[in-house]
């Protein structure tokens, strides 16, 4: 039975708000898929009554496409504190890829599921581009523009493109190393070196025929 709480005292509602959030992230983890796990099981997690639930969130749909939202909203932050250390661009694209990574693999299988593709709840869709994903997404874009205005990466690929074969690699990168970790029969390096060869290769394919900021040709 799900233990009852007191009356939520004034500024307790966020606190629950969270704390609602959380539990819908720890049993999609556990679970597997968002079919799997029901409000009632997110009720008993913190210890409210269902109604409770639908006090912050009107339906399901909403309550893990806020999930969604929060992790790309943390991941967005983590990139743009990487692409703020200065440098050339192509060094901000290795420091943002590098924060991708490491907040994939910090999140674990929660990565999977919440990254998974979760479609925007209805109520988001007139407002596409303030979605947390939408921005984060933009501002790797922005940041590649950056740098083919700067003459540091190509510029016969479309900008967009060019941002999805960089996200692609990195999101790759997370799974194929959140495999290695559940599972380890793969033969790959150590976790750094893995995570440095992706963003060599990465480079190699998004910067401008020539030599580097250090003197490398990556293209030969």
């Amino acid at each position: 039975m799900t233990p009852a709480r007191q009356r939520a005292r004034k500024g307790e509602g966020d606190l629950l708000y969270e704390e609602i959030l959380d539990a819908a992230e720890e049993l999609l983890a556990a679970k597997g898929s968002v079919d799997a796990v029901s409000m009632r099981a997110v009720a008993e997690r913190v210890g409210v009554t269902p109604p409770s639930i639908y006090l912050h969130f009107t339906d399901k749909d909403e309550l893990f496409f806020q999930c969604c939202a929060r992790g790309f909203e943390a991941l967005g932050g983590r990139m743009a504190a990487a692409r703020e250390g200065g440098g050339t661009v192509v060094e901000q694209l290795r420091r943002m890829g590098r924060a991708y990574v490491e907040y994939g693999l910090e999140k674990g299988s929660q990565y999977r599921v919440i990254f998974g593709g979760a479609a925007p709840h209805p109520g988001a869709l007139e407002e596409a581009g303030q979605l947390p994903g939408v921005r984060t997404f933009m501002m790797l874009v922005d940041t590649v523009v950056a740098g083919i205005e700067a003459g540091e990466l190509r510029s016969d690929v479309d900008p967009t493109s060019l941002a999805v074969a960089i996200w692609a690699g990195v999101h790759g990168a997370v799974l194929i190393l959140l495999m290695k970790d559940e599972a380890d029969v793969l033969p790959l390096p150590g976790r750094g070196e893995t995570i440095e060869a992706v963003l060599d290769v990465l480079e190699r394919g998004f910067v401008r025929d020539g030599p580097t900021a250090d003197g490398r040709r990556p293209n030969g």
